[in-house]
């Protein structure tokens, strides 16, 4: 069903099309993405977050103001934030232990939880509890090798996990509600809901 021919009608310059393909399909079936509507929804999804590609999350920030926008409680004075924003530019490391720490099952500041677990694979699962919840899952020791997570077979098993396990976005997609998966894996902002939708279109007759 998934062919490095649809990867790469979503992706055109797609790097390891045939090897992402192979694994993506693999992971649909261990997972059950078998309805059409919902794999094409699902790589449509894969597709804006990352390319169809096991990315890490870099954090990389060049002005104040849009760490204050995105991270307003740890940056913006009038939403709490006490942070010095100046201090986290063009410092990914940095960044990331501070706005993931004492979240999503990560430890402190110092632990470095943050850094370790910040968004990774093609739905970008965050957080050390997340990542614990796929580890068990798929039966890889992701939590004490995170450089696991920078692997393409890794990464769609994680995101297999993800649409089908950790939200709604299968039962969604199988109901025709596409637009409404967007939120299952980018949360109210929904951003590139719009983008999504018509790689969604554009990817479901290679599957009907």
């Amino acid at each position: 069903m998934i062919t490095p021919a649809l990867i790469r009608v979503l992706v055109p310059r797609h790097p390891t099309s045939d090897v992402t393909a192979e694994k993506a399909q693999r992971a649909a079936d261990l997972f059950g993405i078998t309805d059409p509507k919902s794999v094409a929804a699902w790589l449509a999804n894969m597709t804006v977050e990352a390319g169809i590609q096991p990315k890490r999350e870099d954090l990389f920030y060049t002005t104040a103001q849009r760490l204050r926008t995105v991270w307003p409680s740890r940056f913006d004075p009038q939403h709490g934030g006490r942070h010095d924003p100046n201090a986290y530019l063009r410092n990914p490391e940095k960044l990331a232990n501070l706005v993931y720490a004492g979240r999503l099952g990560n430890g402190d500041v110092a632990s470095g939880d943050g850094w370790a677990f910040r968004g990774w694979g093609h739905l970008q699962i965050t957080g050390r509890a997340n990542t614990l919840a796929v580890e068990r899952a798929v039966d890889l020791p992701l939590t004490a090798q995170p450089e696991l997570l920078e692997q393409i077979g890794v990464g769609l098993l994680g995101g297999a996990y993800y649409w089908v396990r950790m939200s709604a976005a299968n039962r969604l997609a199988t109901a025709g509600n596409i637009r409404e998966t967007r939120r299952a894996v980018n949360g109210p902002a929904m951003l590139h809901a719009d983008e999504m939708v018509a790689l969604y279109h554009r990817a479901l007759p290679y599957l009907t």
